[in-house]
């Protein structure tokens, strides 16, 4: 449960430890924020790339709803959540993110909520500048299945609820030690599969957040 005392933890560590990777933080502006990165799912790939700087194209153009590291900013990530999402399009940006492959009005249907277990059974991987500093966090951390889900538990005709998701919490898994996310350097992180999903809604796509402390305009680049 989000906490005054916890987030006071939280900046604090994360005051810490940006001093003491050599960052001056006396005139930085320090602020709860977040990293935010997408990628759309394949039937075909087993190796994910995860944009985490601003100037990562290696997928292309970036989502709208993204949101990732500026090239002169540092952010230390205190939790991370990686899951699922159905758009309707590639530039929909009215859509609920997914702790589990919901099957809940307009979401996965039943063939395709069965082929993302094996989403879960992957992991997150992250080197910085060539330093593995995540060798494997596992992606099942963040599934996350609410007691109340769309469709089950119906009362009536008129009464449908939708799933009950905490999104302070739920899905968001604590990271210690805290990753340093620096936008001047090479970040290269992958969600690695067992195997490709065998079949994958249209328009759906993995989304990834890391809650941050963000640091402006501290690193080299001006």
């Amino acid at each position: 449960m989000a906490s005054q005392i916890g987030s006071r933890l939280t900046f604090e560590n994360a005051k810490s430890f940006i001093q003491s990777q050599g960052y001056d933080v006396s005139q930085a502006v320090l602020t709860q924020s977040y990293v935010r990165s997408e990628v759309a799912l394949s039937a075909s790939v087993t190796n994910y790339r995860l944009p985490i700087v601003i100037n990562d194209v290696t997928n292309g153009v970036a989502f709208s709803t993204e949101r990732r590291v500026q090239l002169q900013d540092v952010h230390v990530c205190s939790s991370v959540f990686i899951g699922l999402a159905c758009p309707s399009s590639a530039t929909d940006t009215a859509f609920p993110l997914l702790s589990y492959p919901s099957t809940s009005f307009g979401q996965f249907n039943g063939a395709e909520q069965d082929a993302l277990y094996t989403f879960y059974n992957g992991f997150l991987t992250m080197q910085v500048n060539n330093q593995n500093i995540l060798p494997a966090f596992d992606i099942y951390r963040s599934y996350f299945v609410p007691q109340t889900q769309g469709g089950i538990g119906i009362t009536a005709q008129t009464n449908l609820p939708i799933d009950q998701v905490d999104g302070s919490e739920n899905g968001f898994y604590p990271v210690e030690p805290n990753l340093l996310l620096n936008g001047a350097a090479n970040i290269v992180a992958n969600l690695i599969l067992p195997a490709a999903i065998s079949t994958v809604k249209a328009n759906s796509r993995i989304v990834c957040i890391f809650r941050t402390i963000l640091a402006q305009n501290v690193t080299s680049v001006k």
